[in-house]
């Protein structure tokens, strides 16, 4: 520029081109993004910027600022890798202004001009700012410096063309900081760009096999955090066959082969709880085992994971199978993690969060006075406010709770309540948190109506319930649960006389329904269908009715004895429900159908008989389809004794 005196912003044409831009920009500033996207929008900055000269002389402070929030409102609301034309703009107009007027300029483009100016234009000191701006965004959950961070991420990527080694390199860091960003601020769109930034931070096999593994193990991470945040089923299938390869592919020796282990554990875990397939348990259970092994001795960060995911496995199949060996080796693995995790560690919060449920859980001797006091030291050092409150709050309460029951001990019952009902206030409304923590306060406030038997209490407690079920969508595992605790409160609300009209006919319903929620664990589904039938014969009296829900449950007896369990556990399984069969065969009889009491009779007493069959007519199957298979498989079979 010229020494020449400024264009002063009296010029008539500069005032009027200013106030259309501001227009805009403060449109935009209300939600009308179109207003700084359109065409017009571009031509009136370029008539502007012509009327102060065009560069040609010293141009007023005003207008650099108004140009340069234009094209960065721009940058911000254009989809990302179409918008790096108003970005380097936006950097040019306050780059202008940035070292006279810094009050001017807002602080995530000082930031940027900042780290850019200090990289001195040297790519890998940019990366290295970046990489730093994301470490220090991740402690503190600081927008400014994630959005810095990825600002500066796609910088160097315009300066690296595809083809070039460095490119992968770039694309992984933006990956992973348009991850976390997306985590602070749930927009869609950073999630779909780093997914897409992932898949082409993936090098050629050849070119480096240890690269290769690591990128597409990131590859899953980002489509993970997708799966999250979309409910989308195919980026979680395609993340567990992604950590399924990587983990095949690794050898034993490989540094990283724990996180890859941790990693698949935890996404078979994801998976299990959409399809209800008890083998991705198993899968799960054996994957953490060896992450845990592999993981012994590395940094906290992947010891913890394994041990967080190894727990998750155990106790997912503790609720599917009911083996207390699971539960009792969930804790353990947890208070390993609790003693190994550093007070200041991310996760400490929630390893302390879990050992407190898994002890409730399991409620034995010792173990609630245990996870009260564990409760009480977490909520001490979890702040009102903290994100890992609401979590800390609700187990604690659940705790207290879960120790009146066995003591009778008032003040435990309210205390805990007031926990959860803190925990509830502190979610939004219709998350997937808040519909837990709401069938949570829903059992609380039935508590609280059996030792003080206020009719008021049974109705907020309907209430919380019936919200938990609105808000919990129709194919998630949870689900059948909650409808569980709905359909308990309308049967005592029913036995107190309290019935609101339809509680009968709803209590039905809702037995029957969450019976059919396949993705839930199965004896929660046989408990349904039990009770839906109990009902139906003893408050409806329709016997056809309950016939529907006992041949359910007989039906669901196979998949209760699960094949990949040892026989003794298919054998404890049946025997909880070992009155089911007769049962079922009694309200058939009721019905007039002998055929079908004899067919539910047959079925519910061969249930591992029928299975041993199955295996010998699918040996037979396989004989006549590839002889030299089972030849080598009976030789096998011998030499093993």
């Amino acid at each position: 520029m010229s020494a020449a005196e400024p264009q002063t912003v009296d010029d008539p044409v500069v005032r009027e081109l200013t106030s259309q831009i501001l227009r805009r920009i403060e449109a935009d500033t209300n939600g009308s993004a179109a207003a700084v996207l359109d065409d017009e929008a571009l031509a009136l900055g370029q008539r502007l910027w012509e009327a102060v000269g065009g560069g040609e002389r010293l141009v007023p402070v005003e207008t650099v600022a108004v140009l340069g929030t234009l094209h960065w409102l721009r940058y911000l609301r254009l989809p990302q890798d179409t918008d790096s034309t108003d970005l380097e703009t936006a950097l040019l107009f306050y780059g202008r202004i940035s070292v006279i007027h810094p009050e001017v300029v807002p602080r995530r483009i000082s930031a940027l001009i900042e780290a850019t100016e200090a990289a001195q234009r040297n790519l890998a000191a940019m990366m290295n700012r970046a990489t730093d701006l994301l470490a220090r965004a991740k402690d503190s959950d600081d927008i400014v410096l994630a959005d810095t961070a990825v600002d500066i991420i796609r910088r160097v990527r315009l300066s690296v063309p595809q083809g070039h080694t460095a490119r992968v390199h770039v694309q992984a860091l933006l990956a992973v900081a348009l991850s976390f960003r997306a985590k602070l601020t749930s927009r869609p769109a950073d999630i779909h760009a780093a997914v897409d930034a992932a898949r082409g931070a993936i090098p050629p096999k050849e070119a480096d096999a240890d690269s290769y593994r690591m990128a597409r193990s990131n590859l899953g991470a980002a489509l993970i955090a997708r799966y999250e945040l979309t409910g989308e089923l195919r980026d979680l299938t395609e993340a567990v066959e992604l950590a399924r390869t990587v983990v095949g592919e690794s050898i034993e020796a490989d540094p990283s082969i724990g996180m890859f282990l941790s990693n698949l554990s935890g996404r078979l875990i994801d998976l299990y709880k959409v399809t209800g397939e008890p083998a991705l348990l198993e899968e799960a259970t054996q994957a953490g085992r060896r992450a845990v092994v592999q993981s012994s001795g590395s940094a906290p960060s992947g010891s913890l994971s394994a041990l967080g995911n190894l727990a998750g496995a155990l106790k997912a199949r503790f609720e599917l199978f009911g083996r207390r060996a699971d539960l009792d080796e969930a804790i353990e693995v947890v208070g390993r993690a609790v003693q190994v995790c550093p007070p200041g560690h991310p996760d400490h919060r929630a390893h302390m969060a879990n050992h407190v449920d898994l002890l409730t859980t399991r409620a034995g001797p010792g173990d609630l006075d245990a996870a009260v006091a564990t409760g009480r030291v977490l909520l001490d050092i979890t702040p009102a406010g903290h994100p890992a409150r609401p979590q800390a709050a609700a187990n604690v309460g659940l705790a207290l709770r879960t120790r009146h029951s066995q003591t009778g001990q008032t003040s435990d019952l309210h205390d805990g309540t007031a926990l959860e009902r803190e925990a509830l206030e502190a979610v939004e409304p219709g998350l997937s948190r808040w519909a837990a923590l709401s069938a949570n306060m829903a059992r609380a406030v039935t508590e609280r109506f059996a030792v003080h038997g206020e009719p008021s209490d049974l109705d907020e407690a309907c209430r919380f319930a019936q919200a938990a079920v609105a808000a919990t969508p129709r194919a998630d595992p949870s689900r059948a649960r909650r409808m569980q605790v709905l359909a308990d409160l309308l049967e005592i609300r029913s036995a107190a006389g309290l019935d609101a009209g339809t509680d009968v006919a709803d209590a039905l319903r809702l037995w029957d329904e969450s019976s059919q929620v396949a993705a839930s664990a199965v004896r929660t589904r046989v408990r349904s269908a039990v009770r839906g039938g109990l009902w139906a014969m003893k408050e409806i009296g329709d016997p056809e009715q309950a016939r529907g829900c006992y041949t359910r449950a007989v039906e669901l007896l196979d998949r209760l004895a699960w094949r990949g369990l040892e026989r003794s556990d298919q054998e404890r399984a049946l025997a909880e429900w070992s009155g089911v069969t007769t049962d079922a065969v009694a309200v058939a009889l009721a019905c007039g159908s002998a055929e079908t009491g004899v067919q539910l009779a047959e079925q519910g007493r061969a249930v591992l008989w029928s299975q041993l069959v199955d295996g010998r007519s699918g040996w037979a199957e396989l004989r006549e389809r590839a002889p030299e298979l089972v030849d080598r498989l009976s030789r096998i079979s011998a030499e093993l004794g």
